[in-house]
């Protein structure tokens, strides 16, 4: 199996400070706003600042067992549990994803916070979170548009940490994938380095659809597109 690697430059991504904005709950965008003001300083470093780095491996020999939440991939198992397996029970193909923002989100973000710049240190990473989300969906866009051509359709995807995917099966997700892809590698906790990173799985198939994403059912309270979820109810 051949891993599809992409490198990304920020401009693909067609950001706009006013994502951010959204994210972080500010209303009122008018520009003698302060948290408005330090948005878009952040917005005009990303260029020197965005490593972006992604791809995908996809794999054809799997089992998915709804039952017990497992999905055997070649002689390998995930856990993803029985939500996430009742989600790609139709899939007859599943891709394995990483994709980074790079190093220097997270690093900035601790650089202003141990300088007392809470606010920029707090938007840097929001927008790092934005950057590594949004270049994540235009891989899938990719995988999506070469797979549309043989007829197959793809699922949402999904990552440990949602859907009640336990963090720690990370370690199993990344034996299927080439050592340190993107150059993301573990920590002992099975957190990613960089941190603003994302990895999970999408289901392939003539059967699979996407849908609604069941932010009411997912335990994981801190993901910022929980958030603007919320936000708009």
């Amino acid at each position: 199996m051949n891993f599809i690697d992409y490198h990304l430059h920020i401009n693909d991504l067609h950001l706009n400070y006013s994502d951010a904005l959204d994210i972080l709950h500010v209303t009122d965008h008018s520009p003698d706003n302060p948290v408005v003001a330090e948005t878009i300083q952040v917005f005009t470093q990303l260029e020197d600042i965005a490593d972006i780095h992604g791809g995908y491996i996809v794999y054809g020999e799997i089992t998915i067992d709804k039952d017990s939440g497992v999905i055997s991939i070649e002689d390998k198992h995930i856990n993803p549990g029985k939500q996430v397996c009742g989600y790609m029970k139709e899939a007859e193909k599943i891709a394995l994803f990483v994709c980074t923002a790079g190093e220097v989100f997270s690093s900035c973000s601790n650089r202003y916070n141990k300088e007392g710049d809470y606010l920029k240190g707090f938007i840097i990473d929001t927008v790092g979170s934005l950057v590594v989300e949004r270049s994540m969906d235009l891989i899938q866009q990719k995988l999506e548009s070469d797979f549309s051509r043989s007829g197959l359709r793809i699922t949402n995807r999904y990552s440990p940490g949602y859907c009640n995917w336990p963090t720690q099966d990370q370690r199993q997700l990344f034996s299927l994938l080439p050592e340190n892809p993107c150059n993301i590698r573990l920590s002992d906790s099975a957190l990613m380095i960089p941190v603003k990173s994302v990895s999970g799985i999408m289901g392939i198939g003539k059967g699979v659809r996407k849908r609604a994403y069941s932010c009411s059912i997912c335990k994981n309270k801190t993901c910022i597109f929980r958030k603007v979820n919320s936000n708009q109810k």
